[in-house]
């Protein structure tokens, strides 16, 4: 199965998961780059105008994989907005897809993000994995907004992390084995 693993990272901890992964599947790995920077005040615009940031490699350049893996965070509650042009892709151009995140989950998870998923793609993801750096922390003091976005994270949890994504992967892609 020709797989790619498909990685946007505002803060590193998602490239060294997709990395990681990458390297656990012998997959190739391709890391997205918006064409302008992403800075908290293009964030928040994107979000409110509903903007879809310009990207390369192109979403086309990705159609003669199998298996696509996205990875990259969840800002807002919404898919990081570098993976819009891809998932829209996936809309003309249907292919099984996961979904895996690093994110803070310091105010809350993340229930839409499937429902988004499958309204931007055109299709339900076969799995989503939600890691909540919150959940990496010692409960108390209970970790803060500032806390989960300089968080790094440390061998440990990305040995764990990527072990949880190949089980799951296995399970809903008895091909990808």
């Amino acid at each position: 199965m020709n797989i790619a693993v498909v990685s946007y990272s505002y803060t590193g901890n998602n490239n060294r998961f997709a990395e990681s992964l990458a390297e656990g599947l012998s997959a190739e790995l391709v890391r997205v780059q918006p064409k302008k920077q992403v800075t908290y005040g293009t964030i928040t615009m994107d979000l409110m105008l509903g903007r879809t940031p310009a990207v390369s490699p192109s979403p086309e350049s990705l159609s003669h994989f199998d298996l696509l893996m996205f990875v990259a965070p969840i800002w807002m509650g919404q898919v990081a907005f570098p993976l819009r042009a891809y998932l829209a892709a996936l809309r003309k151009h249907p292919k099984p897809y996961c979904f895996l995140s690093i994110s803070g989950g310091a105010d809350s998870v993340n229930p839409k993000v499937p429902d988004e998923l499958k309204k931007r793609a055109g299709q339900a993801p076969v799995f989503v994995l939600d890691q909540h750096i919150r959940d990496l922390l010692p409960a108390e003091p209970a970790p803060t907004r500032d806390d989960t976005s300089k968080y790094q994270l440390t061998n440990e949890d990305l040995a764990r992390i990527t072990q949880m994504a190949l089980e799951q992967l296995k399970q809903a892609v008895p091909a990808a084995r």
